[in-house]
């Protein structure tokens, strides 16, 4: 992240060093003049000077940041182009590192704590989402999921998470078969069962490995939210730039600028 951001600041105090005002005697400050008469070019000598070149500049840059301003012969584009690839680029290494973090305790959780009810090879333990691991996290057991082996008797210890299911099931509805069929619902299934019990040293692994996959997943959601504000920043760059009003000088030109309040 501040490697993109270091590049976007280089980038855009060159572009405001690179304007100097200059007094008008009245109170105000000009900002520099393109002075049409003079025929001044363009850096890039590529750029397109065509009015759909103009018009469409705007939306070639919320595509492709910079585009824009390298059609209107604008040196600015080097930095959207800069911000938009260092943004990419640590987008992948944060998703890479979210899914080695993902793999790295999904294996932790079938070799130690989902080993004890796997009735042939932990590999072949049925993977879950996200909020299954989220609940591993937060309670050293599941529980059973029926202390019987006909029909479905609910776990009743408060300190488990399918015995919390139950106490929070019988509290919110009136009736047994209600509760009941509401814990079957959101109860942690056989398959499913864990047990860090005696392997404190591992649930404590678990946990950081956890904490670095949401550290990775959170900084890939700020850098796409980056890469998107990049987007719309060379978007509107392009469309204040064609904007701009001319207005005639007095050598019979035509000049581009803005005033300042001093």
């Amino acid at each position: 992240m501040r490697p993109i951001l270091v590049v976007a600041m280089l980038c855009f105090a060159g572009r405001s060093l690179s304007a100097q005002t200059v007094p008008s005697g009245s109170g105000e400050f000009f900002a520099p003049r393109l002075d049409s008469a003079r025929k001044v070019e363009p850096r890039w000598s590529m750029a397109i000077h065509s009015a759909a070149a103009q018009r469409f500049s705007p939306v070639a840059s919320a595509i492709v940041p910079g585009s824009g301003q390298y059609m209107l012969g604008n040196d600015r584009f080097i930095g959207y182009v800069a911000v938009e690839v260092l943004g990419w680029l640590q987008y992948t290494k944060n998703v890479r590192e979210q899914t080695a973090q993902e793999a790295e305790f999904k294996l932790l959780a079938r070799r130690t704590a989902r080993a004890g009810f796997a009735s042939g090879s932990v590999d072949d333990l049925p993977d879950a989402d996200w909020a299954y691991y989220e609940k591993m996290r937060d309670y050293l057991e599941s529980g059973p999921f029926s202390l019987t082996v006909v029909g479905v008797t609910p776990d009743t210890s408060v300190g488990t998470y399918n015995g919390s299911r139950w106490q929070l099931a019988q509290a919110t509805f009136t009736t047994r078969e209600a509760a009941l069929a509401e814990y079957m619902r959101t109860a942690v299934r056989p398959e499913y069962e864990w047990s860090w019990v005696n392997a404190q040293f591992q649930f404590d692994r678990f946990k950081r490995t956890t904490n670095k996959r949401n550290d990775a997943h959170f900084a890939a959601q700020l850098n796409l939210m980056l890469i998107g504000a990049n987007h719309v920043l060379s978007m509107i760059d392009a469309f204040t730039t064609i904007r701009l009003r001319a207005t005639p000088n007095g050598t019979g030109g035509t000049s581009i600028g803005a005033t300042i309040s001093w």
